[in-house]
């Protein structure tokens, strides 16, 4: 599978902004079985300055600088990318049982690539331990369970007893709230499993990017319709990790295509700044195509 995607972020004023300074994390890499052939960003106003890094994460990302007096920024990014080696399965590991990860991970003899792993396995700012998650977790991860039958018990869970629905929860919405209230979006359910897995030991990061999506029946694709989406990386040794999607009860196999990894949203959303301005209220629109090529 190839695709060209696009995504526009403008924020509109209402007064003048004197100066902005952004990081975004919308440039695809060569993760996770994924390819990216090209990629470019377009910045309106021009920024005085862009520079490009590589983040803690290993992630592709960017830093930029706006000191002219502007009242709306664009910020357009651009990529070409081919997810055919995504994986699709648990190939390989259909009999390791989790407990065998989890050991491996905290063992003090455990290889570099998996002590490496140990810091997606520790709470993070937006996921913290909870008891109820504990809890949560725990019919899931029954003693000799195999890894791949306990995460997928578990996503599916997740995707059957969780009502998605948006416009109930913020970016900062907590976990407490997600568990009390069994609703929300697919950030708010990456964070749910992120919090289970952790309390079991096993290592997971939080995964943004973009996931195709079909238009319904005998309609027609909206241009400017899809959206970024959140998802789950597995650590199942070795250095190997596995995308699962609790959001729709899947793995996250080639109609996916990964941006960025973190220990939550907090570490990679897809666009933050400081601005400085005596503006009251700002406009944000966003505007995703997945277009298979």
């Amino acid at each position: 599978m190839r695709y060209e995607i696009s995504h526009r972020t403008t924020y509109a004023y209402d007064d003048i902004v004197s100066a902005s300074y952004g990081q975004l994390h919308q440039m695809p890499s060569d993760v996770d079985g994924q390819r990216c052939l090209e990629r470019w960003v377009v910045i309106d106003p021009v920024p005085d300055t862009f520079h490009e890094r590589v983040d803690f994460f290993g992630n592709r990302t960017a830093v930029f600088t706006i000191h002219a007096d502007h009242t709306e920024l664009v910020v357009s990014s651009h990529c070409t990318v081919d997810t055919t080696d995504r994986p699709v399965s648990f190939a390989g590991l259909e009999h390791l049982a989790w407990e065998d990860i989890r050991d491996v991970v905290w063992a003090n003899q455990s290889a570099a690539v998996d002590r490496a792993a140990r810091d997606y396995a520790l709470e993070s700012p937006m996921v913290q331990s909870l008891e109820a998650i504990t809890a949560y977790a725990a019919p899931s991860f029954t003693p000799g369970r195999t890894l791949h039958g306990a995460v997928t018990d578990l996503v599916h869970r997740i995707h059957t007893e969780f009502t998605y629905e948006p416009g109930v929860t913020a970016v900062d919405t907590s976990l407490a709230t997600v568990m009390r209230e069994r609703r929300g979006v697919c950030q708010d359910f990456a964070h749910l499993l992120l919090g289970a897995l952790r309390s079991v030991g096993l290592p997971a990061g939080y995964v943004s990017g973009y996931l195709e999506t079909a238009p319904p029946p005998g309609k027609a694709r909206l241009v400017g319709a899809d959206q970024t989406h959140a998802w789950v990386s597995v650590y199942c040794g070795d250095g190997r990790w596995i995308g699962v999607d609790p959001t729709n009860d899947q793995l996250a196999g080639p109609r996916y295509v990964t941006t960025a990894y973190g220990r939550d949203y907090g570490d990679i959303p897809p666009l933050k700044g400081v601005i400085y301005t005596n503006a009251k209220k700002n406009e944000l629109t966003v505007e995703v195509d997945v277009v298979p090529v």
